[in-house]
């Protein structure tokens, strides 16, 4: 008997276009990622965004490693995972450093050549002394597998 291996992405780079809650404080925000796939069932990832404030007086920008299960079922790979980074919000003309965490659930959409669609929904943890409270971030994203 002989096991064939399925083919295996290797790499994805991807970039996105966010929101924010609590909507009235934020604005659009805009990010990457890169992601390192783990036998088609794991990744790992290191994700940079920055999301601006509503009014453009400020904004949060992030740096985040995250983990996340994600088998793939045909073209769509359905995930889930954590997150953990650091961060420098800005308010007119205050700014404050800092972690973040969080845990997110997302879906990605495989299309010939390797191009992927990406969404994804967020739930933000920010210390209580955060400049501007965030309890989730959504995105939408277009990524290249290689």
């Amino acid at each position: 008997m002989t096991l064939w291996a399925r083919p295996s992405t290797a790499l994805e780079a991807t970039l996105f276009v966010s929101g924010a809650s609590p909507s009235e404080l934020w604005g659009g925000g805009v990010g990457g990622a890169l992601s390192l796939g783990l036998f088609d069932v794991a990744a790992v990832e290191i994700e940079g965004a920055h999301q601006s404030v509503t009014g453009g007086d400020g904004g949060v920008l992030t740096l985040s490693g995250r983990a996340f299960l994600a088998p793939s079922i045909g073209r769509l790979v359905p995930y889930v995972g954590l997150s953990a980074g650091v961060r420098r919000q800005t308010a007119v003309s205050e700014s404050d450093w800092g972690t973040t965490s969080g845990v997110f659930v997302g879906l990605k959409l495989k299309l010939p050549l390797g191009l992927r669609l990406r969404a994804e929904y967020q739930w933000v943890h920010l210390p209580t002394d955060a400049l501007i409270a965030m309890d989730n971030r959504y995105y939408g994203g277009v990524g290249l597998a290689f």
